[in-house]
């Protein structure tokens, strides 16, 4: 139907304009131009990358849902599915759960929300092919946030995900499914997404591995998006040689993401199994760890994780390395900077209105949302309404705001460069305390906001300036100080993640450091482990 009058003028209210009358016919011409030009393209096929069934089948899909979720216990499965890949190669014989924002072709895709229930993608995720491509085996998507928003794991309808040490304590977010499944040990890789600290603060709640790489390393294609420029994925593990071989099968160019520049083809990757090759009894002799002492400011930081990783970081001495103390002021900003850039890009991806891309659009997932209404404001948590309000808020009042955040990350960026040509990594809690006691179900939302308050203070900077992040366990705390302990969770003892963070591209050195701490210690105990050479 050709644009009206009535259109018309529904666009003039919502640009606070008013055309002159004279030139209103003129307008509404132009207006049914770009109606013509919008109807022949889409008469035209939607394109998205081939989908090899019958090399790769999709067998024994098993939707769980609020009232389906027996034997998923720990509500870590959004699906069950089995996709077997090639015979030989370097992840022959591993099983995968991926994130459930991550597309598998027919295979339904909840995104951890309510909004929509019957989305089933026709395309496969690059990290889904290459995954298969070298033998790995997909046994299932993890359950996420609710549309992959959020720090928490409270968020999604199939009822909040449990933490594999604690049940009624959170695993983190929004790659909750992948720190539960990987953390209570029922699978032992997987690959979750990223936008302020969603793979690593589940690592950390959870006692697992996990690794944002560079930004660009790890093609986003056919992955549903909050934020184009800060939008990662990147693998989880039980151990980092997990992450690193997973790391292998799924980085590099793809072709197809726009935002790869300067990564490698797969073919010209590193060997990133090679960094964690222990040659002799101080494997990090010569390596230079930089403490850095904003990491550890936070108004939210709890004695007993400031107390364990300051233990952790001083154990690298004992493999060799050099430990110093080296300071970002900038870091202690990056909060602020990173709720502008994420609470602004997230809100207008959610409305259909992201742009400036050339990379796949998962465009079947927006015919079935868009337009919103209050029905569907509704059914989604308030994590995904209170980032629609403050965004709308903020583009209206500060209209400039988005793009100074994004200088002056641009410039942190280039602060933490220089501090990284000092040291070989940065070391620092990737959490400022234990997981949490899941918040009851009426909160409200300021009583959900608080039940994260400060999980992404050390994580989501480096989305914005794309450094590599590698979060490892290493050791033991009480739930968070910031909680009034009840009775029965006195012995209750949850995992603490120590962050690393390299140089650009250098994911080969926050392996190697991570690898060999994990190598040296045990880190339920705290004990050094007995030596095995290669």
């Amino acid at each position: 139907m050709p644009a009206t009058r009535e259109d018309l003028v529904a666009v003039e209210r919502r640009l606070n304009l008013v055309v002159k009358p004279e030139e209103r016919d003129d307008y509404l011409a132009l207006m049914n131009s770009t109606d013509a030009a919008a109807n022949i393209v889409m008469s035209i096929p939607d394109y998205s990358p081939p989908v090899s069934y019958d090399l790769y089948p999709r067998t024994g899909i098993e939707k769980f849902g609020p009232g389906s979720n027996e034997g998923n216990n720990l509500r870590g499965w959004a699906c069950k599915v089995t996709i077997k890949g090639k015979e030989d190669g370097i992840l022959t014989g591993k099983n995968v759960c991926i994130k459930d924002n991550i597309c598998l072709a027919g295979v339904p895709c909840q995104f951890g929300t309510q909004v929509i229930e019957d989305f089933i993608p026709e395309l496969d995720a690059t990290v889904a092919t290459r995954i298969l491509e070298h033998g790995g085996t997909i046994t299932g998507k993890a359950t996420c946030e609710d549309m992959s928003h959020g720090a928490a794991s409270f968020t999604s309808p199939n009822g909040p995900v449990q933490n594999p040490y604690a049940f009624g304590f959170s695993t983190g977010g929004s790659s909750s499914g992948c720190g539960a499944l990987i953390g209570s040990g029922e699978i032992a890789m997987g690959i979750g997404g990223d936008q302020g600290g969603s793979i690593r603060i589940p690592a950390s709640l959870c006692g697992i591995v996990g690794l944002k790489a560079t930004f660009g390393l790890v093609p986003y294609t056919g992955v549903l998006s909050s934020e184009t420029s800060l939008d990662h994925v990147g693998p989880m593990g039980s151990t980092v040689a997990d992450v690193a071989l997973l790391l292998q099968a799924i980085a590099g160019y793809d072709g197809i993401d726009d935002r790869q520049l300067g990564a490698p083809a797969p073919h010209l990757l590193p060997d990133y199994l090679s960094a964690l090759k222990l040659h002799n009894s101080l494997p990090l002799s010569g390596v230079k760890v930089g403490f850095l002492k904003e990491g550890f400011q936070s108004k939210f930081l709890s004695p007993y994780v400031d107390l364990v990783v300051r233990n952790a970081i001083a154990k690298f001495r004992d493999l060799g390395a050099e430990v110093v103390e080296v300071s970002v002021p900038g870091h202690l900003n990056g909060g602020a900077l990173m709720h502008v850039l994420n609470k602004m890009g997230s809100s207008q991806a959610r409305l259909g209105r992201a742009t400036a891309r050339r990379g796949v659009y998962v465009n079947g997932y927006f015919e079935k949302l868009l337009p919103w209404d209050q029905k569907n404001w509704d059914k989604v948590h308030s994590f995904v309404q209170g980032t629609a309000i403050s965004g709308e808020y903020a583009f209206h009042k500060y209209p400039t705001v988005y793009g100074r955040a994004s200088n002056i990350v641009r410039r942190l960026k280039e602060e933490y460069d220089e501090v990284l040509k000092q040291v070989d990594v940065l070391v620092m809690p990737t959490v400022p305390c234990t997981a949490r006691r899941h918040v009851p179900p009426n909160a409200g939302p300021l009583g959900a906001s608080k039940a994260t308050a400060g999980l992404i203070e050390n994580t989501a900077i480096f989305n914005g300036t794309g450094h590599p992040a590698l979060s490892i366990p290493v050791g033991l705390a009480p739930p968070g100080s910031e909680d009034i302990l009840r009775p029965e969770d006195s012995e209750i003892k949850l995992p603490v993640g120590m962050q690393i963070i390299g140089k650009m591209w250098d994911e080969e050195m926050c392996l190697r450091v991570g690898g060999a701490w994990e190598a040296a210690w045990d880190w339920k105990t705290g004990q050094r482990k007995a030596r095995v050479d290669d």
